[in-house]
């Protein structure tokens, strides 16, 4: 901990709560998160909320290139210095959900809490091939959850319909300064291709948004407002090809949602 006050003392900047800034400590917590990633000197890296490079600068010896992203611009000017002469770092700064992703890249990082949702749509909207996080413990089991459970919501079902996530180990609020309050865990999340081949993407995701405005009403009922209000014409015809009717809508499992999504696109042709 002393280190992470040296710094931010010598810099002249507290930690931002706007920026959800907390400095990961523990080493082998870092070394770990690395090594879910099985880092080759062929990779390319992003790491998004570098801070004071603690785990940039593991990350440096490990990758071939790295992408070392810092919205805070006082940070990023004291990466860019502390940097400068490592050939395989670049430091960016800007904020992360704005930054193209490179293909085939390989997303280790522990971002600020306040984006885990959108930075997790963001890297599965890209073409990556690995990602290894730190993220709050709470979100990691919404990431993972099965259908039916509790911490099983829209988030899980965009991820789990694009991708495979592994709750890997809890890491305690200790392990960073300032101490949130909250634990994390750290989560790997790989693409996958879904069972089933999704017909439109823009349905499904709206389809799945809507239905969990009402996550624990029968499917039959919250369906049928959606079709009444999206498309009128193919309502009835829509619920009689269905056996999913008496479910509730958290019940679903992502392929049902990928099923019942492909049906509304077949009937809207």
């Amino acid at each position: 901990m002393g280190w992470v006050r040296r710094e931010l003392d010598e810099i002249g900047i507290p930690p931002l709560k706007r920026f959800g800034q907390h400095f990961l400590l523990d080493k082998q917590i870092r070394d770990r998160l690395i090594d879910q990633a099985e880092l080759s000197s062929s990779d390319t890296v992003v790491e998004v909320g570098a801070g004071l490079g603690f785990l940039t600068t593991a990350l440096a010896s490990r990758a071939g290139h790295l992408v070392a992203i810092e919205k805070d611009r006082t940070l990023a000017k004291y990466l860019t210095e502390k940097f400068a002469k490592y050939r395989n770092v670049a430091v960016v700064q800007g904020d992360a959900l704005g930054i193209r992703i490179p293909v085939g890249a390989k997303v280790v990082s522990t971002p600020p809490y306040n984006i885990s949702s959108k930075l997790t749509l963001h890297i599965l909207s890209s073409r990556f091939e690995l990602a290894s996080l730190l993220l709050q413990e709470d979100f990691v089991r919404r990431l993972t959850a099965q259908s039916g459970t509790r911490d099983y919501g829209r988030l899980t079902v965009m991820l789990q319909t694009k991708a495979l996530a592994e709750y890997v180990t809890k890491v305690p609020a200790s392990s960073f300064y300032p101490k949130p309050k909250v634990d994390s865990a750290l989560v790997t999340i790989r693409p996958a291709s879904p069972a089933i081949p999704i017909l439109d993407p823009k349905m499904l995701e709206d389809l799945v948004r809507t239905l969990f405005t009402q996550r624990r009403r029968k499917l039959r009922g919250v369906l049928s407002r959606y079709l009444t209000a999206k498309y009128n014409t193919i309502k009835d015809r829509t619920l009689s090809d269905l056996d999913l009717t008496e479910k509730r809508v958290y019940e679903l499992t992502p392929t049902e949602f990928i099923s019942l999504s492909n049906l509304i696109a077949d009937a809207v042709k």
